[in-house]
């Protein structure tokens, strides 16, 4: 009796962080935190500074004419594919995951429309391989100046829990631990 007691706690803890790993490792991850802002201010496509590396799988970027293309997997835009691992969709980032989504080019109305469509559409842009979901807004489209910005949503920042709340947990775990075996003893 002594022995499923001690353990008890142990097991409850390990069972409840298992669960915790596999909510995290399933489902989408929605960046809902704030806004910023990329501008790209020339057409040199392969400079850092108007590549928006998202993620280590996706860079958006856009050379001197067409579309965007994703600078981590192309090294040129295709139209009806690119930006590469991505999808997108016209609608609000609340509703992620009742949007209908299609390539970028198709997203904004193709190439007749999209130059009038693109800066007045909020989107969702779909990261595939990370599953991350973004509000985006282009608020310039140079056409074929091949300048663009646009306002995209952030990760929500999340404080890493500090040494010393953890150590009080551990010890009030084992506090509680302790005095179940001491009473079972009485």
């Amino acid at each position: 009796m002594k022995a499923g007691i001690q353990i008890f706690p142990v097991v409850v803890l390990l069972v409840l962080l298992a669960g915790s790993v596999s909510v995290l490792g399933q489902g989408s991850i929605v960046w809902n935190g704030p806004m910023m802002t990329f501008a790209s201010s020339s057409t040199d496509w392969t400079r850092l500074t108007n590549q928006d590396h998202i993620t280590d799988n996706v860079w958006l970027t856009r050379a001197a004419t067409k579309g965007m293309f994703n600078a981590a997997s192309e090294g040129f835009y295709t139209s009806g594919s690119s930006p590469a691992d991505t999808e997108w969709a016209i609608g609000s980032l609340v509703n992620y995951a009742s949007l209908t989504y299609s390539d970028w080019q198709t997203c904004y109305g193709g190439p007749g429309q999209l130059q009038g469509n693109i800066t007045s559409e909020d989107a969702v842009l779909h990261l595939i391989t990370d599953n991350i979901y973004i509000g985006i807004r282009f608020t310039f489209w140079g056409g074929s100046a091949g300048n663009f910005a646009y306002e995209r949503t952030t990760p929500l920042a999340v404080p890493e829990p500090s040494a010393t709340l953890l150590a009080a947990g551990g010890f009030g775990l084992l506090a509680a631990t302790r005095r179940r075996s001491l009473i079972s003893k009485v």
